[in-house]
């Protein structure tokens, strides 16, 4: 196993999860610049928006790159929040579908590569000895 990890196979393995996550930060960083005050607007009334915005909400590009990120959960799991009583359900259809599906393709963007750099870490870890 040894010889994997010294050839170039090893190193493709350990730059993917990069090259797969990295789109994700720089389209939600997008969305952070171009789209945030376009999604504020769209949940006027949602308690969990409201408490991202007070958490997160000021207008440097790392706060506005926080607060994006921690909305697209609205876009992936709206059902769990709308139980909750923390979004309204109309609120939610109104969220634009380009930034919505932008939102969710970002988000598994990050989750994989993230997830992918986890395990390769782990592999490593394990065959090192």
């Amino acid at each position: 196993m040894t010889t994997f990890w010294s050839s170039w196979w090893a190193f493709a393995f350990m730059i993917a999860p990069f090259v797969i996550g990295l789109p994700g930060v720089f389209m939600i960083l997008f969305m952070a610049y171009r789209n945030l005050d376009t999604i504020l607007a769209t949940f006027p009334s949602s308690e969990y928006v409201k408490r991202q915005k007070a958490l997160w909400g000021g207008y440097d590009l790392s706060s506005r790159f926080i607060l994006t990120s921690s909305l697209a959960a609205v876009a992936l799991w709206p059902n769990r929040h709308i139980r909750r009583g923390e979004l309204d359900e109309t609120e939610v259809r109104n969220l634009p579908r380009s930034i919505k599906r932008r939102m969710i393709i970002a988000w598994l963007l990050c989750a994989v590569g993230m997830t992918w750099l986890l395990i390769s870490i782990g592999l490593l870890k394990l065959t090192d000895g």
